[in-house]
């Protein structure tokens, strides 16, 4: 069997035409999609990007494989020693290569997060370009096509393709913007006076700080396609149209690909797999353009599989599947539809009964991790979405929140104060969830615990934050900002401090005696 599987960065399930977007964003997608089986809950354990591409890739929570952030100990993959991987904890790509399978990427991952344990899953990985990441589809597509030239009379491979389209910033020709725009009206979500409430809430990638970074200057770097801040309707239509055109713009280059594979006689026999690593918040909880809290839009991914001789075979009724999944239960899914043995410290369960047409039993409940602009974990059941935030980085977020998804799919209603005995049972989920992970005989400590002296704070630091907000006019929001961090300002080391604090102890010790003084 040849598979490919398509990682496409941010592509948030609910603007493609597969799950029911009403802009022609992606007919190319919907084309595979009309023989394959599409997953309509579909979840990443972990976010963003590089917690979801372990999870993805090791078939575990990064609560057990030890990355749920994006730098320090909070994005250190737990490593086998030795010189073998674990039988029982191999990466994907190792337990496909173990089943005689030549694994390949063309992907720039693993340089970008400096993820290179990313590297184990394949035997040969190609970088496109030069860039860090944010490379054009057009130049993925070069590198995908011409490994497809020279493997296409080969079988028993697996290729694994990152595309960047929709990430931030959205980089592709206007023009696919315009068509966008032209092809039907932005949802009336949120409206004017929602946006305006929106003003309140503050953070990277709020509405009034939606270009804000520790280095820019605060605008848009491609305002034909972005504006600098969500101050009414037009901004956020500019906005979706952007996101709208960044996708079509991606799928167009998909199209090119699978033209690819048809050209080359192996159309037939290939198993398309298409993904994402998160998706995007486009203001719910006030967060726009942004993949930064455990919350539904950023945590819910497309699944779209298409395995040739059996989903495309199957009743119209047998393509959708609605059980409550994770992105851990692809890894053994790929293995059961293979005929490899499933490793047993995978934490995955296979779904492959779906792929096959067959009755899938959902889970409960998903419990979902983000860390690299908060620190949140969510529990997410069929209606319900409790979030509980353990760091809150620079954003403004409350510490519980509960939504009724189904009936609020823009999460505009806290029910955590009307809802008291669901609340419980929302939290009673996430203590058992996490006892099961970290809280029995031979379990590492969880990473999210272990990091909360330092929190999500790689990419905005909170004290420069707070004096942009006041910079701003914003004073108020500065201090609630502070005040939410109050009980994390003082550094208690349980290991050797990691930088010195000479000056800040001898500036606080100064004040402690001067207020002593000032009392007597």
């Amino acid at each position: 069997m040849r598979i490919i599987y398509v990682d496409v960065d941010t592509l948030r399930a609910d603007h493609t035409t597969p799950y029911g977007y009403h802009r022609p964003t992606t007919p190319n997608l919907q084309r595979l999609a009309d023989k394959s089986v599409v997953f309509d809950r579909y979840y990443c354990s972990d976010s963003p990007c590089m917690p979801s591409r372990t999870a993805l890739t090791s078939g575990q929570f990064g609560i057990t494989n030890g990355v749920i952030g994006h730098f320090g100990q909070a994005a250190q993959f737990r490593l086998d020693a030795g010189h073998a991987p674990e039988p029982d904890r191999p990466l994907l790509g190792q337990a496909l290569q173990f089943g005689g399978y030549y694994t390949a990427a063309v992907s720039v991952f693993a340089e970008r997060h400096r993820a290179y344990y990313f590297h184990g899953n394949f035997r040969e990985s190609i970088r496109a370009t030069a860039n860090w990441g944010d490379e054009d589809a057009a130049d993925v597509n070069r590198a995908a096509i011409d490994w497809l030239r020279r493997h296409a009379e080969e079988d028993n491979w697996y290729l694994h393709l990152t595309y960047w389209e929709p990430h931030t910033n959205y980089i592709q020709p206007v023009e696919w913007t315009e068509r966008m725009a032209e092809s039907g009206p932005v949802q009336a979500w949120p409206d004017a006076g929602t946006i305006a409430g929106h003003a309140e809430i503050y953070g990277p990638r709020s509405a009034l700080d939606l270009n804000y970074t520790v280095t820019g200057s605060g605008k848009s770097p491609v305002p034909h396609n972005m504006p600098d801040a969500i101050t009414g309707r037009a901004d956020f239509e500019h906005l979706i149209n952007g996101f709208d055109g960044s996708i079509a713009y991606w799928d167009h280059h998909f199209g090119h690909l699978m033209a690819a594979l048809e050209e080359l006689g192996i159309a037939g026999d290939t198993a398309v797999i298409v993904s994402a690593d998160h998706g995007e918040s486009l203001g719910e909880n006030g967060s726009y353009a942004e993949h930064g809290l455990a919350n539904e839009p950023t945590h819910r991914l497309p699944l779209v599989f298409y395995w040739p001789g059996l989903t495309d075979q199957l009743p119209d009724a047998a393509r959708h599947s609605d059980a409550l999944l994770y992105n851990i239960d692809f890894a053994p899914t790929l293995c059961e539809l293979l005929g490899l043995r499933i490793p047993h410290g995978w934490q995955g369960e296979s779904f492959a009964a779906a792929v096959r047409g067959e009755t899938l039993d959902s889970r409960e409940y998903l419990v979902l991790g983000h860390g690299a602009h908060t620190y949140q974990r969510a529990v997410r059941t069929r209606d319900h979405l409790y979030i509980r935030t353990y760091h809150p980085g620079c954003f403004r977020t409350e510490w519980e929140q509960l939504y009724d998804v189904t009936a609020d799919p823009y999460l505009t209603t806290d029910l955590l104060d009307r809802e008291p005995e669901l609340a419980t049972a929302m939290r009673s989920k996430l203590a058992q969830w996490w006892h099961t992970y970290a809280g029995r005989p031979g379990a590492l400590p969880d990473p999210m615990q272990t990091t909360l002296q330092t929190g999500p704070t790689y990419y905005n630091d909170p004290v420069r934050y707070a004096r942009h907000l006041r910079d701003t006019g914003r004073e108020h929001l500065a201090q609630d900002l502070e005040q939410r961090l109050a009980t994390l300002s003082i550094p208690v080391s349980w290991q050797a401090a990691d930088r010195p604090r000479t000056e800040a102890l001898r500036a606080r010790w100064m004040q402690v005696l001067s207020e002593g003084a000032q009392q007597h």
